[in-house]
């Protein structure tokens, strides 16, 4: 039963690390997108989410310095193997979008501060956290309409996207919930099975077009798990599958993410009103990029000086 559990956990929060990974940051459905590429993206995503939610279980991962250096295994894992863009623009890719994007939004602000948020009883934290998501998705969007002026998307398009990848998101937050999170304990096989298909995507995908990843990838997730190993030895509390110090999510609360398509299409309908073709990217660019590398260094700083509990 542990293992369904497992398997559904991971599953389930593969899609929400697509969410805001793919969906928020691709804004749109593009003209490739297939569903069968969409399953094939979800179930990388879900793979990429086994391993996170077994480096958090594992290494006791409670704060959130420890939640940002996790979130580095989601985004490096995802960037320098099952995708090749971590060597571009070395070594400013390092953090774009590995840390930048997938550790500060699709972790920290999307799978734990949302739902930390639906979580309260009230519903003002869950509404302040949507509206913030929406407007960044709609102002992001923005600079599709002049990157890919061809592929822009039509405001019902655009609305219908943003709709019903939320609806899927809705779906598997509430998936989470009744799976319960803390029932999440994957057997070593299971983890040595998952990064032995990850080393075998490396070895055969990632290599033969950056050579460098060889020397690259290890020295980055060294960093991070003598980091987590490190929080293992010197973390007391539950790791952060508990939520500790939330009410379970109740199904009502979801309605609130309502709130996330919603502005975002106002956004994004504003913008084709009046026609507004903002470079919006490079605002996000230039907060977000210098952002992951100071809140990696400055975690794995707090994460090192943290003394070991006593046996």
């Amino acid at each position: 039963m542990n293992r369904v559990r497992s398997l559904v956990l991971s599953l389930s929060t593969g899609y929400v690390l697509m969410f805001f990974s793919e969906h928020l940051f691709w804004a749109r459905a593009r003209p490739g997108d297939t569903l069968g590429g969409w399953l094939a993206t979800w179930l990388a995503y879900s793979l990429l989410a086994f391993i996170f939610l077994s480096a958090v279980h594992h290494y006791r991962v409670h704060s959130l310095e420890a939640l940002f250096v996790a979130g580095a295994l989601v985004g490096w894992l995802g960037e320098g193997v099952l995708v090749q863009t971590l060597y571009d623009l070395f070594p400013l890719q390092i953090s774009w979008t590995g840390l930048a994007w997938h550790s500060l939004i699709s972790v920290c602000i999307g799978w734990y501060g949302l739902r930390r948020a639906l979580a309260e009883p009230g519903a003002g934290r869950a509404t302040v956290w949507c509206l913030g998501l929406g407007v960044f998705w709609g102002f992001w969007a923005i600079f599709w309409r002049v990157e890919e002026p061809g592929a822009q998307a039509s405001l019902e398009a655009f609305a219908a996207f943003a709709f019903l990848t939320t609806a899927i998101l809705a779906v598997s937050l509430w998936v989470c919930e009744m799976v319960d999170p803390r029932a999440f304990s994957p057997s070593g096989l299971s983890i040595a099975a998952a990064l032995g298909a990850l080393l075998v995507i490396f070895y055969l995908g990632t290599l033969p077009i950056a050579p460098m990843a060889i020397v690259t990838l290890p020295l980055l997730l060294a960093l991070v798990l003598v980091a987590l190993a490190r929080n293992r030895a010197c973390e007391t509390g539950d790791d952060v599958l508990s939520l500790p110090g939330s009410r379970p999510l109740r199904p009502k609360a979801l309605l609130a993410l309502a709130i996330i398509p919603s502005a975002a299409t106002l956004i994004y309908a504003a913008a084709i009103a009046f026609d507004l073709r903002w470079r919006t990217n490079w605002v996000v660019y230039l907060v977000t990029m210098p952002a992951g590398f100071l809140l990696f260094g400055a975690s794995w700083i707090r994460l090192m000086r943290r003394r070991r509990v006593c046996p």
